[in-house]
């Protein structure tokens, strides 16, 4: 298709971010079937919501233990080559998940350590990210860019969410996750291909320390970044649990299973790719008061799975709720990159990562306790106010109210 036709993805013309972009819409699609999958393989093997919760926390605890070394390493390297050597890891990984449930060997304490090797290698791909965009394509087509990766988990939401329940369904759940781990290859040979523009770097020889104590002095200097972290907080420990623990077992209790849920995370993807669509347009002179004001509608997709809901009125508000959360994220990142400068991004990145995921392994880990105090419908009401504390107290701090899109500083 031309990139004439549809406004707002001119930067798909630039090859470095074509191959980029593709790599990433493949691993979304894989990682979407598989985040379908894991739940009800875990389900499957008799597990409840303490062990989903303790597989996804598997993952959570080493993007604590292993970002800051990750965003270090992501400054010092060649992030295209951080990012091949998480996604060869990933798909080992995955291969092995799908092996223990075909062989029915191992159990969820198997599934739990290489869920953990996962995680590790997830936490050096992710300042990698972060940090790479801006080196693969041209500084005026920057927040098209972003607004295209933020909708990469969207598209892949759409296909996954259907591909996942399908998977799951006719083949198994290790048929669905062994999906995955080819998409991580055919990612890894994408990234292969491309060429990224090189930009400073730390120095490889320098102190680890030093290069650690310098991203933490960027981040720490950056009021305003800082209470957006603090913010991500609740979503890390109310709000994911609320969809990725809770939200299967409501699907498998009241909705129909697999098949509903997959419905409902596609409809989430369908409001990621809306969401990314309209951001490119979108030039607000204060891009954090947008970013935050406009995510209140996700609550929508809480409260309607508290009910719960008929599947189509979820499916709706899930739309809605994606659509707001990709155009904040969206807005949010692209301030972060004109605020932050090139040799210090992943760094800055691993600490916000860090910052927003250092609650998510506790709010996995009580999920189960959670729903056994206040039941299913009552963890949804939590995430609602999650997302309400986050908004109020983010806009409440007058840096990021005074935060607009002119030259960077450090308020």
């Amino acid at each position: 298709m031309s990139t004439r036709v549809l406004p707002g993805i001119g930067c798909l013309r630039e090859q470095s971010f074509r191959l980029l972009f593709t790599s990433q819409l493949l691993s979304a699609v894989g990682d979407t079937i598989a985040s379908v999958a894991v739940p009800f393989a875990i389900i499957a093997l008799g597990g409840g919501a303490a062990d989903i919760g303790l597989v996804l926390g598997a993952r959570a605890v080493p993007l604590v233990l292993f970002l800051l070394v990750g965003g270090v390493w992501a400054d010092r390297l060649p992030r295209r080559t951080v990012m091949i050597a998480s996604d060869v890891v990933r798909a080992a990984c995955q291969a092995a998940f799908a092996a223990i449930l075909i062989a029915g060997v191992g159990g969820v304490p198997a599934i739990v350590a290489i869920t953990f090797v996962y995680g590790a290698a997830e936490a050096f791909f992710r300042p990698a990210l972060s940090g790479i965009v801006p080196q693969s394509v041209s500084p005026e087509r920057l927040q098209e860019a972003y607004g295209l990766i933020a909708i990469t988990p969207a598209v892949g939401m759409m296909f996954g969410g259907i591909l996942g329940g399908t998977a799951v369904a006719l083949i198994s759940s290790a048929g669905a996750i062994a999906i995955d781990a080819a998409t991580f290859v055919i990612a890894a040979l994408l990234l292969a291909g491309a060429r990224f523009r090189a930009v400073p770097t730390a120095a490889p020889g320098g102190s680890f320390l030093r290069d650690l104590r310098d991203g933490w002095n960027a981040f720490r200097r950056r009021s305003w970044l800082v209470m957006v972290v603090v913010g991500e907080s609740f979503y890390a420990l109310l709000v994911m649990p609320a969809i990725f623990v809770a939200g299967p077992l409501i699907a498998n209790e009241f909705l129909g299973g697999a098949s509903s849920w997959a419905v409902i995370i596609s409809s989430f993807g369908l409001g990621f790719v809306t969401g990314g669509l309209i951001v490119a347009r979108l030039r607000p002179r204060r891009p954090l008061v947008l970013a935050y004001a406009i995510t209140l509608p996700f609550v929508g997709t809480f409260i309607a799975l508290s009910v719960p809901a008929p599947v189509a009125v979820i499916a709706v508000c899930a739309w809605v709720g994606g659509t707001v959360i990709i155009i904040s994220g969206s807005l949010l990142e692209t301030t972060i990159t004109r605020q932050v400068t090139p040799d210090l991004r992943s760094r800055v990145g691993s600490f916000r990562a860090l910052g927003s995921q250092v609650a998510q392994p506790i709010g996995f880990a009580a999920a189960g306790g959670i729903i056994a105090g206040i039941g299913l419908g009552g963890i949804m009401w939590l995430a609602v106010a999650a997302v309400f504390a986050n908004v109020a107290l983010v806009l409440g701090t007058p840096s990021v109210r005074a935060m607009d899109d002119s030259a960077p500083g450090l308020a």
